[in-house]
């Protein structure tokens, strides 16, 4: 959990990692916290003005997740298509840094290949090299 601190306020943001039915990939998912409820809310659109911020920390947590687990892959879709071009914005943006240690993947046309920068994906895994 972090804290998006912005135009709205203070938003609880919750980082999930889930193990997928392929060994060792686990599907990265993040959104809102909603104490009342308890639930993460991956689709709402917050509009605290921190976006950049926020997927900074996503992706910190990808890079320590990856530590912790070395023989693991991270999978990640955005619950939109606007959501997923977010994504790859966020993956354009830090890619140099990622890329040092990482492979990454984008997922077009049925099939993975080594990410390129502007190319537009479906998916997306990292892995470590």
């Amino acid at each position: 959990m972090f804290v998006s601190v912005g135009e709205q306020g203070n938003i609880i943001k919750v980082v999930e990692y889930a193990l997928t039915r392929n060994p060792e990939e686990y599907n990265l998912a993040f959104g809102d916290y909603d104490p009342v409820t308890g639930e993460v809310d991956d689709q709402v659109k917050s509009g605290n003005g921190d976006r950049d911020k926020v997927l900074a920390t996503v992706s910190a947590t990808v890079i320590d997740f990856l530590e912790w687990y070395p023989d693991a892959t991270i999978f990640a879709k955005g619950s939109s298509r606007a959501r997923t071009r977010t994504y790859q914005m966020g993956i354009n943006r830090f890619r140099e840094e990622i890329s040092r240690e990482h492979n990454l993947f984008g997922f077009t046309d049925g099939i993975w290949e080594t990410f390129e920068p502007n190319k537009a994906y479906e998916a997306f895994r990292i892995k470590r090299r």
